[in-house]
Order: C-alpha cells, then sequence, then structure tokens
C-alpha cells in the first residue's frame, strides 16, 4: 500500500513539474535568407506583417536614459483625465514604490478610473501595506497569475510587459521596474542602466491594446472609457509598429522580429542585453551577417548581474561569437538593463525582451520598432558612451579561460529555459 502511494506521489510530482516547465513557445530555426530581404527600411511592413502588427506613421516619440524615465511617468500621471493604465513586472518596496502609490491614489481620488497590472513574481517583494493603499485608495489592482496549488500550469506564465497608457493619448515602454535601483544614472550597482520611450500618435492603440489582452485575462472585465481607444492623430513624423509575444502563441512574435531584423542589417546590428542566452542558431545568424560585412555589436553585463546563471549561460557562447566576429563589451559599473537593438542606423527597438529563452519562448513581452534615423543615432550615441565604461573581450585571452568555467557555462546554459 505505502509503495502504491509512493508511486502516485512520485507521478504526480514528476507531472506537475513537467507541465511547469514545459508551456513554452516555439523558437525554431527559421529558414532564413539575408539575400532575400531588402533594406531594414523597406522591411517594416514584412516585420508587422509577420509578427501580427501594424505599421503606424505620424508619431512622436522621446527617449529617456536610466532615471529620467520617472519624472516623465509622474509627469504623465499627473496630467491624466479620464484613465491610467500601467502594467509592470518588478515592484519592489522602497522610496520609488510609495512616490506611485500616492500619485497613482491621489489620481483615483480625483475621479481618474486607475488600473494597474503587476506580475506576482515580479512584485513579490512589494510593501503590502502600499499595495493595500492603492487598493484602499480606489486604484484597481490586479495581480498576474498569482501562484496557488492549482494552477501550477501557469507558474511560467509570467507578464513582463512594462507599458503606462494615459488617456489613451500617449504611451510609454521601458525596461524600468518600479523599484528604486532604477533610480540614478547606471553609476555604481545600486542604480541600473537601463532605456524607455515615450510615444504620442497611432502607435499609443497598439500599446492600448496590449495592455487590454493582459488585463482582460486576469480580470476578466472589459474597460469601457471612451479614452480607451480614442481617436489618435498625428503627433509627429516617426514610423513605428508594436510588437509583443503571449503565452498562447505558436511562436515568440518578438523572437521572429529579432530574427528578421538582424538578416535585413547590411551595414551594422548593435544590441545592448542584460540576459544574452539564446538558441544557438541566433549565435549561427548574426556570424552569418559578419560574413556578410556587417558589423555585429554586442553589449551585456560582466560581473554587476542580478542574475549570474544567465550571464554564465551566455559565457557559453562567447567562443563561437568571437570566432565568428562579433565585438563583445562586458559593461562594468552596474547592470546593464536595456534591451535594444539596432539595425543599419536606422531601425530601432526598444521594449521588454531579454535575448533569452525565458523571454522568448515564456514570457509576455512587448516592445516598439521605431524607422527614425535621428533617434537611431541617439541610441548609437548612447551606446558609444556606455562602451567607455565597458570592458571588451578578446578572443585569445578568452580561449585561456580555465576548464572548469568553461563547463559550468555549459552546464548553466543547459538550464537556460528556466533561468
Amino acid at each position: 500500500m505505502l509503495k502504491t502511494i509512493a508511486i502516485i506521489l512520485i507521478t504526480v510530482t514528476l507531472t506537475s513539474l513537467y507541465f511547469v516547465i514545459s508551456r513554452r513557445r516555439r523558437t525554431p530555426k527559421y529558414q532564413l535568407s539575408p539575400d532575400d530581404l531588402p533594406d531594414v527600411g523597406e522591411c517594416l511592413l514584412k516585420f508587422a506583417g509577420m509578427t501580427k502588427s501594424a505599421v503606424h506613421s505620424g508619431n512622436h516619440i522621446q527617449v529617456y536614459q536610466n532615471g529620467a524615465l520617472f519624472p516623465a511617468l509622474i509627469e504623465s500621471i499627473e496630467a491624466a483625465k479620464d484613465t491610467v493604465h500601467l502594467e509592470t513586472f518588478v515592484w519592489d518596496k522602497g522610496e520609488l514604490e510609495r512616490e506611485f502609490v500616492e500619485l497613482l491614489c491621489r489620481k483615483a481620488k480625483q475621479g481618474v478610473k486607475v488600473r494597474v497590472l503587476l506580475d506576482a513574481i515580479g512584485s513579490m517583494d512589494a510593501d503590502k501595506q502600499q499595495l493595500q493603499k492603492m487598493r484602499e485608495g480606489g486604484v484597481d489592482l490586479c495581480i498576474y497569475c498569482e501562484v496557488q496549488w492549482w494552477n501550477l500550469r501557469r507558474f511560467n506564465h509570467r507578464t513582463h510587459r512594462k507599458i503606462l497608457v494615459v488617456d489613451g493619448l500617449e504611451a510609454f515602454t521601458f525596461g524600468h521596474g518600479i523599484a528604486d535601483q532604477w533610480r540614478g544614472n547606471g553609476e555604481d550597482k545600486n542604480h541600473w542602466r537601463d532605456t524607455g520611450v515615450r510615444i504620442k500618435g497611432p502607435a499609443v492603440f497598439a500599446l492600448q491594446s496590449v495592455f487590454m489582452e493582459n488585463w482582460i485575462e486576469e480580470t476578466t472585465c472589459i474597460p469601457t472609457e471612451g479614452s480607451c481607444f480614442p481617436e489618435l492623430h498625428e503627433e509627429g513624423e516617426i514610423t513605428a509598429h508594436v510588437v509583443s509575444s503571449a503565452a498562447g502563441d505558436a511562436i515568440s512574435g518578438v523572437g521572429l522580429l529579432y530574427s528578421l531584423a538582424i538578416a535585413s542589417a547590411k551595414k551594422s546590428i548593435y544590441i545592448q542585453n542584460p540576459y544574452f542566452a539564446p538558441e544557438k542558431n541566433v549565435v549561427e545568424l548574426l556570424g552569418k551577417m559578419v560574413k556578410r560585412g556587417v558589423e555585429v555589436h554586442l553589449m551585456v553585463p560582466g560581473k554587476q548581474t542580478d542574475n549570474p546563471f544567465v550571464r554564465w549561460a551566455g559565457c557559453s557562447l562567447y567562443r563561437s561569437l568571437l570566432e565568428s566576429g562579433v565585438n563583445i563589451y562586458e559593461f562594468q559599473p552596474t547592470l546593464l538593463h536595456q534591451k535594444i537593438v539596432i539595425v543599419d542606423e536606422q531601425w530601432t527597438h526598444v521594449g521588454s525582451t531579454n535575448f533569452d529563452a525565458r523571454s522568448l519562448a515564456l514570457n509576455e513581452e512587448v516592445g516598439v520598432g521605431i524607422l527614425h534615423k535621428p533617434i537611431a543615432d541617439q541610441l548609437i550615441a548612447a551606446f558609444y558612451e556606455d562602451l567607455e565604461r565597458c570592458t571588451k573581450i578578446e578572443l585569445h585571452e578568452w580561449r585561456k579561460r580555465p576548464w572548469y568555467y568553461r563547463a559550468f557555462d555549459k552546464f548553466a546554459y543547459m538550464l537556460r529555459d528556466q533561468l
């Protein structure tokens, strides 16, 4: 009898673990021919069509570096007249949390409909009293995919999206969390490096749609205020497209976009990402682009990281990348947290998506593709400013690493799906 019970318990446990860790989108090795792709500027409709998005012209977009994002978020919320929609992954206790709670409660008391969606895992370090204060202050607060024994199947179903939409008229997407480590200017290990953008114009419609997807999924409530989807007019001259990935997708929209954008490059690719441990086909694609004469620059965190296992997993790819001619730089002062791809000094992607298996195959993600050379130039200039605080990884030095480091990196890469 005891043996039978033990077998049942083991079976249930293993089955539960399988369901927990196996829920993922496909990240296949795409059959891409760079020769068949035109210049990135001519690829925008192709990018949008392949990723179930749309191209929006007539936008005004502003870039914010590091802690400069928060005054802009606060300014936008302060000006809200009807609705505030905020979705984020990290929400930690601290001074920034208190500022946002006070602001959101104040707007709710003014009659603004405030909806806040926080991921259950990303907000584990939130001050529970502050969350309760929001609820009591009139904020419609929802925790996304709370972990319960009966829904273990959704444990890996996390929203990693970072979105603020105000009155349906302007929106932000960014890499930041609502936590004190994002304040400052990326100057030391306690102040992280990050980038976000503010959008006014037709592309706001798409970011509002992405927020609605998760809000309705989790609450089953459908917002009906007129400001949710107002008529939007041109605010500038920038063309943009919003791309998202959701748990139920057959493949990762952002992952597909990354591959298409890289393959379309003719001159240069700049990547800044905090967690770089993609499938090996991405490494092969980057190497193929170098052979075609494209300069590839990859910037990742050095030892200052909040997830050393992902860094070690990424290190297992360095040798192949270096041998193929990819330039690799490790940012030293703090965690480099922005998620940026720049192709041919024309097209830029900014958003929430890391270059690892969790973001590409599991998480809910969002980002905005921007076709505008001045913004690309601005972000390339920021790249080279960051480069001054980097160490370049050299192939001849990397080959000298002890065998046990290499072995551990390979082990970490084997676990990349759950890091």
